[in-house]
């Protein structure tokens, strides 16, 4: 069984398929970063604190019924999708993404809300593409 997020109630017959936050893969960068400047007395600690509150200020669930994307720690963003409302879907990795395994979700969902949700830096895209996928079919069958 997946977690489900803080502050979030599941409604009656929902089940959790899925939850995750962006992945740290994504702040290589960052890792980067923080490696060349450790030296500076502290300074590197920097990156790596960014670095942090990006991977923990986002956060992403998946169920049979709708799919809850959250971002900010101060200021924040609350998604929420009806599995019905979904038009569509598309998956994108870069180069740097293929090769740490990570990439960002669109969720179309037109004449709802923001017409399009997107789920940055997760970690093996792959898996929540074949989750959109069983939704969809669950959706199109009925």
């Amino acid at each position: 069984m997946s977690k489900v997020p803080k502050g979030l109630n599941l409604i009656e017959g929902e089940k959790p398929l899925w939850y995750g936050r962006m992945s740290w893969r994504s702040n290589w960068l960052l890792i980067v970063a923080f490696l060349l400047t450790v030296w500076a007395y502290g300074f590197g600690l920097i990156f790596l604190i960014i670095g942090y509150l990006r991977v923990v200020s986002a956060e992403y669930f998946i169920s049979n019924k709708r799919i809850f994307v959250r971002y900010g720690l101060l200021n924040k963003k609350t998604y929420e999708i009806r599995n019905e409302w979904i038009s569509s879907y598309l998956v994108s990795q870069g180069f740097i993404g293929k090769i740490l395994n990570y990439g960002r979700i669109w969720i179309s969902t037109p004449g709802y809300g923001t017409g399009v949700t997107l789920l940055k830096s997760v970690y093996n895209p792959n898996i929540i593409k074949n989750i959109l996928d069983a939704i969809l079919a669950q959706i199109y069958k009925s």
